[in-house]
């Protein structure tokens, strides 16, 4: 049997526009056909550009963070202490009170009850200035004595204990908290 050269013509067709068209994502056959795409000219590969002022974290009093090792107090008043009535005295020109100091103090019952009694008792205590509570950590933030520090309740094997907590975090057994954990024990005896 012969083919005929006619027979053969459609199928030769069909092969050349498959091949056309599996090369039209060819970059060869797209340059000489004219089908260059505008994506590779679009903006959108460039960086990104930073807008002024974003680039740097703002430096305001709000996120300075201060430093552990000092003795700083926790929070600072933002009102000056001239406009309270004169310069503020250092606490080391403060009278004495004459309390002796204690480092903690231990108290029956939970941390949790021993948090709530310990907001109870510290209005009734002179000079002691109530700051942020936390209950979540049985703690409250108080000022005696020009010095700012931390009051918090935690419990023990046996009920809980009562410790005054400075700027880096660890306890504080003298100086005005001494005197405060000292003055709040016995304002809880009763």
């Amino acid at each position: 049997m012969t083919v005929s050269p006619l027979s053969l013509r459609p199928l030769l067709f069909g092969a050349l526009a498959v091949a056309l068209v599996s090369q039209s994502g060819c970059a060869w056959t797209r340059g000489k056909l004219g089908m260059d795409v505008e994506y590779q000219e679009s903006r959108q590969g460039e960086p990104l550009e930073v807008p002024a002022g974003l680039d740097t974290p703002p430096l305001g009093a709000a996120v300075v963070v201060p430093d552990a090792t000092s003795n700083a107090p926790l929070v600072t008043s933002d009102v000056p202490p001239s406009s309270l009535g004169g310069a503020a005295p250092a606490a080391d020109d403060l009278p004495p009170t004459g309390v002796a100091g204690i480092g903690e103090f231990a108290v029956a019952g939970g941390a949790d009850d021993t948090w709530r009694r310990i907001g109870e008792a510290l209005p009734a205590i002179a000079g002691v200035t109530v700051g942020d509570r936390a209950k979540l950590l049985n703690s409250y933030e108080v000022t005696y004595r020009r010095t700012t520090f931390l009051l918090r309740a935690e419990a023990t094997a046996d009920g809980s204990r009562v410790v005054a907590l400075g700027a880096n975090g660890q306890p504080v057994t003298t100086g005005a908290p001494a005197e405060l954990l000292a003055l709040l024990r016995d304002q809880l005896a009763r």
